[in-house]
């Protein structure tokens, strides 16, 4: 029972580190690319109100 106990933390632990990497990678991406900011960010919240004000 010990083995499978430290089999399954283990591979809990992996798969944290290998989902975290992944998001960083995604994160980074787009941030590189200039997609849109976080309505939640004050400027993300300006560049939205902006392009509203614009298409009206």
């Amino acid at each position: 029972m010990g083995i499978g106990l430290g089999i399954l933390t283990f591979g809990t632990l992996g798969f944290v580190v290998a989902f975290g990497y992944i998001s960083a990678r995604v994160t980074e991406k787009r941030r590189l690319e200039g997609g849109p900011k976080s309505s939640l960010s004050a400027d993300g919240i300006a560049e939205r109100m902006a392009r509203a004000s614009v298409t009206r």
